[in-house]
């Protein structure tokens, strides 16, 4: 695939109702970009300065540098997403940041549930990839990310499956906890296990 070419939609019929829109058409993109590096500092001051991937989280980024004179901006919720090796892998801006030339941020408009939006491009993120190998080092554009193609569904059925996808990841997150509960009882099961013994409880 060619550096700049819109990832095209496939031969799949959609839902009625559904289209098959360009991810500009539906949110705005703004393109990182470092801001001088006098501007940089590594104690709160000014706004966190998210660079990459590197201060991201399983859902919203560590700030471990701050700038004083921010030049792109991120605002809370905003999606955030990796440009620049690796291409591909977001979070959510949970506060007002600044985004460096590694990172862009999605802001979807009245047409676009966020989390929707979010979803579709980890679905995509393949497709993304491949947008970034052609160059030198894996990298995409904002071009490349307003031309990316995705099945967008009314906003209603946006939210709807949003909705669902989010009950859904709660309940993993609830069987996680449980699981790392048990993990955590069979781990210290051995020295309670030797302290019954000591009290001539075994």
């Amino acid at each position: 695939m060619k550096k700049n070419q819109a990832v095209s939609q496939d031969d799949r019929e959609l839902p009625t109702g559904w289209r098959w829109a360009r991810l500009g058409e539906v949110c705005e993109i703004i393109a990182g970009q470092s801001p001088p590096g006098d501007t940089y500092r590594k104690y709160p001051e000014g706004l966190p300065f998210f660079q990459g991937k590197a201060d991201f989280r399983p859902r919203y980024p560590i700030p471990r540098t701050w700038c004083v004179s921010p030049t792109k901006i991120a605002l809370p919720g905003d999606i955030l997403i990796s440009v620049r090796a690796p291409v591909g892998p977001t979070n959510i801006a949970d506060r007002k940041c600044c985004i460096g030339r590694g990172l862009a941020a999605i802001r979807p408009g009245d047409q676009a549930d966020r989390d929707f939006i979010l979803a579709a491009l980890r679905l995509f993120e393949t497709e993304l990839v491949k947008l970034g190998s052609g160059s030198t080092f894996s990298a995409i554009n904002r071009k490349d990310l307003e031309n990316l193609i995705i099945p967008l569904p009314p906003i209603a059925e946006q939210k709807r499956i949003t909705a669902i996808l989010n009950e859904q990841m709660a309940a993993v997150g609830r069987a996680r906890t449980a699981a790392e509960a048990q993990l955590d009882a069979v781990n210290k099961l051995p020295a309670v296990f030797l302290r019954r013994a000591f009290h001539g409880q075994i």
